[in-house]
């Protein structure tokens, strides 16, 4: 059950989607305040919000990217729910508020910011798995656990 369950938290696509419903809570929660005046919120609340669970998807999605076995396929699919996040969420985000990207200040320039963070992130890492993994295999031969593989050809 637990392994089912992890499986399920690696996946790139229910990730986004689990990010993108609670964005929509937290956007209708932030209207329904300023609807009934409880907080002074601007309108473009629905874009702070948006670019705060952006930001929490790109850094969530980076760490269980370190628990896949097939790393190109969870890069592809994270990078394309990455790109129907920041779609989606603008879509609502825009819905909800009625503001353009470029009317909600520089909400843009934070997006465009945070889209090469999470390129940098997965890309950090990759490298801190494949230094790892490297690590792994050279302490393995300095132990003498070499497989038959790498016996064979040294021969």
């Amino acid at each position: 059950m637990k392994a089912a369950v992890t499986k399920q938290l690696v996946n790139p696509i229910f990730q986004a989607s689990m990010i993108l419903v609670s964005m929509l809570v937290f956007m209708l929660i932030s209207k329904a305040i300023r609807a009934v005046g409880l907080e002074s919120a601007t309108p473009i609340k629905p874009w702070e919000v948006m670019a705060s669970f952006v930001l929490f998807f790109a850094l969530v999605n980076c760490v269980f990217s370190l628990q896949t076995s097939d790393q190109i396929k969870y890069w592809r699919n994270s990078i394309f729910c990455f790109v129907a996040l920041l779609l989606f969420g603008g879509l609502m985000s825009w819905g909800v508020s009625g503001l353009s990207v470029f009317e909600a200040g520089s909400i843009s320039w934070i997006l465009f910011i945070f889209s090469f963070c999470y390129l940098i992130f997965l890309s950090i890492v990759n490298l801190m798995r494949f230094i790892v993994e490297l690590a792994q295999k050279q302490d393995s031969r300095l132990r003498g656990e070499i497989d038959s593989s790498t016996k064979k050809s040294s021969k």
